[in-house]
């Protein structure tokens, strides 16, 4: 079964450029933190958005207007949005029309109380990508060619100044554009390091590993070469020592292990 579903993913993702609905990755209804437990979801009747908060046996609710969502931070559905502290939520306005947007929109939630810390519009097509480890920066995968949503650039927008940065964070040694299908992920416990395992049609993977209290990004070249079932299963572990990434295929066995950056 999570074989079929792979190769759905795969193919409406290879389809998307020609008329999906947004760049990938797409949006989910609900989220958990890995660090306090808590759950959040959302549901939308196209006017108000709720959302429901329930934890230690609690429930809190809040209502915003419009439609929001859960932001996924892989191809595979991987729900995001979340800081790794738990106390801070983003959510993102789905995408309505094929191709690219003018605007993008994000609501940047504080978890206690379900408050509204600040709405976020940013010019073009972006997605969300991360939350720094001190909740200053949310870090936005932005798509620039409507005739290929898996090139894009990352871009950090200060959450203290309610600005996006000019300079994109582009990982040392790459080009500005990254290119490839994001299908892994897994972060250091405070999250300062961010690991996004990628897959490109050709077969070849990579590791786009993110610093986000730096605002800087190292990519990490995998000799791994994988085919769309095999990337869209597999899965990225960190270390006991948090020293070395491995990357596991769909069996579970370890086909590649990499160094962290320093």
């Amino acid at each position: 079964m999570r074989i079929a579903v792979a190769v759905t993913l795969l193919t409406l993702a290879l389809a998307a450029p020609a008329g999906a609905v947004g760049p990938w990755p797409g949006t989910v209804s609900s989220v958990t933190s890995t660090v306090t437990g808590d759950r959040f979801s959302v549901t939308s009747d196209g006017t108000t958005t709720e959302l429901v908060a329930r934890h230690n046996g609690g429930v809190s609710r809040a209502s915003f207007p419009g439609t929001w969502r859960i932001p996924a931070v892989t191809s595979t559905e991987l729900p995001g949005g979340l800081s790794a502290d738990g106390k801070l939520l983003v959510l993102a306005q789905p995408s309505s029309t094929p191709g690219l947007r003018t605007a993008s929109r994000f609501l940047v939630v504080a978890t206690r109380g379900l408050t509204l810390t600040r709405a976020i519009t940013v010019k073009g097509e972006f997605g969300f990508d991360a939350v720094s480890a001190d909740r200053r920066t949310l870090y936005l995968i932005e798509h620039r060619d409507a005739s290929n949503l898996n090139d894009y650039v990352v871009r950090a927008y200060d959450l203290a100044h309610g600005r996006l940065l000019t300079k994109p964070v582009v990982a040392t040694g790459e080009e500005t554009t990254m290119r490839g299908y994001p299908v892994a992920r897994v972060a250091t416990t405070r999250g300062t390091w961010v690991y996004t395992l990628y897959w490109r049609a050709d077969g070849s993977t990579f590791i786009h590993a993110l610093a986000t209290l730096q605002r800087r990004a190292v990519c990490l070249d995998l000799k791994w070469v994988a085919g769309s079932n095999g990337a869209w299963t597999a899965r990225l572990q960190l270390s006991r020592d948090g020293k070395r990434l491995l990357v596991h295929s769909p069996t579970g066995a370890v086909v590649e292990q990499v160094a962290t950056p320093a």
